[in-house]
């Protein structure tokens, strides 16, 4: 069965066949139209297809080549895009146009390269959104206070993506997280009120009934039963079981508070940096 976007392209084709008469479709100039057109309607396979076809069997065309690293991120194919830009040392890099270097710096982005973009920036590469990208990369790498020192930096070409980015430092530096020790310490002194404190209060009580409701049975088992009886020391056990379990929860739910915190700031700065790639 042939697949649907098999179809297209061969309906695109007879459609550029006749659109330019006798012209040949698989020359040079409009094979670059049609892949152009493949990249611009999200068909990054496709364009990818082509576009290496093209720099096979046609003369060096900067856009093109420029349009197939776009495909080759677009589709994940990293290898292929890092072997382009090979071991090219920052003299090189800037020695290409500006597209090509700002194509290098969200290539590395798009591998989740942070402290390699980080350190190819401080080196001297010249690149549009630079600022956006030193802001961005501190905060996708939790570097909190970094990302807020950055953002209070004045800068004469300030955009949507710069203020932005500065909203996520400024509240991600001024977040209250929680302290797993002062959790963990709070359902150690009453069972439940750790996990509470972290805002999970469902959790919280019923780590304190269970922890509080075994703790009365073991206590009425040994004075009806004594210490002999089986069903006391069991009752014990799981009371025991659950008051560790709840101060472990405890810590355990402020780390995940925290988590869910610095996950939001994360997403969020994805939103903004990432919106025009």
């Amino acid at each position: 069965m042939i697949q649907p976007t098999k179809i297209l392209t061969i309906a695109l084709l007879l459609l550029m066949k006749f659109s330019f008469g006798q012209n040949d479709i698989f020359d040079c100039d409009n094979s670059k139209r049609f892949a152009e057109y493949l990249f611009n309607t999200g068909q990054f396979e496709l364009s990818q297809h082509e576009l290496e076809r093209i720099s096979f069997f046609c003369e060096y065309d900067s856009t093109s080549q420029l349009t197939l690293l776009k495909s080759y991120r677009k589709m994940k194919a990293f290898g292929k895009a890092d072997q382009f830009f090979g071991l090219k040392n920052i003299d090189s890099l800037n020695s290409m146009n500006r597209e090509f270097r700002d194509e290098y710096i969200r290539l590395l982005m798009a591998e989740n390269r942070y402290s390699d973009v980080q350190r190819t920036i401080d080196a001297g590469l010249d690149i549009d959104q630079k600022v956006e990208h030193q802001i961005g990369t501190e905060l996708l790498l939790k570097k909190w206070e970094k990302a807020y020192q950055l953002s209070l930096q004045d800068n004469p070409q300030v955009n949507f993506k710069i203020e932005g980015l500065r909203k996520v430092a400024e509240k991600s530096y001024n977040a209250k997280r929680k302290s797993p020790v002062l959790a963990a310490l709070m359902s150690a002194v009453i069972p439940g009120t750790g996990k509470m404190y972290c805002g999970y209060w469902g959790d919280g009580v019923m780590s304190f009934m269970f922890t509080a409701s075994s703790t009365f049975f073991a206590i009425r088992g040994f004075n009806k039963f004594g210490t002999k009886s089986v069903y006391p020391w069991v009752i014990g056990g799981l009371a025991v079981s659950y008051y560790t379990a709840n101060i472990y929860g405890g810590a355990s739910s402020a780390n995940r508070y925290n988590d869910n915190l610095d996950h939001s700031f994360i997403h969020e700065t994805e939103q903004i940096l990432y919106s025009d790639y």
